[in-house]
């Protein structure tokens, strides 16, 4: 499973490998900014966030904005042709901006925040691909450290349920269910009855 994205300043490339998160960016001019593999051991949480991203001060646009009016107010007294044509290419330089740059998609993850433009083309499948790598992490995961062993060290493994747990490859209930074939205790709290604290119930 693969994602790429292509912009005017910057390539992006994600693929999900056999046992890691394969990020590659790239620039306008094809060198590479970043290109690492994360572990998915070390990939959770998996979340996006939209962001409108207008670069610089409002005073800067409003410079600019009045700069561009007497470059315009110079054309039209020479080249009206010319003022149209900046004008048209101020324009679609704005809408690219727009669509391009100051609307960001960051996907979030436990080691990296890597920023996409947020096309509204491509918008849908950002979103399909966030969850592929999140339903994927945790498959992985689940696959490789939620089976247990009773007869092994048991503070190591509770470590490991207690961290499944916290990232959401497990769920509550299955986090309890799993420390129970380990300690063979129903509840690690302990219980008090006419006054007197007990040990907590085995079921083994």
């Amino acid at each position: 499973m693969h994602f790429q994205q292509s912009q005017l300043t910057r390539s992006t490339h994600f693929t999900l490998r056999e046992h890691g998160f394969y990020v590659s960016q790239r620039d306008g001019r094809g060198q590479v900014d970043i290109a690492v593999e994360i572990p998915y051991e070390e990939l959770l949480p998996v979340r996006l966030e939209y962001r409108r991203a207008v670069p610089g001060h409002p005073l800067r646009w409003l410079g600019l904005g009045l700069y561009a009016l007497y470059v315009a107010v110079a054309a039209l007294s020479a080249w009206p042709l010319a003022l149209a044509a900046t004008g048209l290419l101020v324009a679609l330089a704005l809408y690219y901006a727009w669509n391009n740059w100051w609307h960001q998609a960051i996907l979030h993850t436990g080691r990296l925040q890597l920023v996409l433009a947020d096309h509204p083309r491509d918008r849908r499948q950002v979103r399909a691909f966030a969850d592929q790598v999140n339903t994927h992490t945790k498959a992985y995961l689940r696959r490789e450290y939620a089976s247990i062993n009773p007869l092994g060290y048991i503070e190591p493994q509770l470590r490991r349920l207690a961290w499944l747990h916290e990232l959401g490859v497990l769920s509550t209930a299955e986090a309890r269910a799993l420390s129970t074939r380990l300690t063979g205790r129903v509840s690690e709290r302990r219980i008090r009855s006419m006054g007197q604290r007990l040990e907590p119930l085995f079921v083994n």
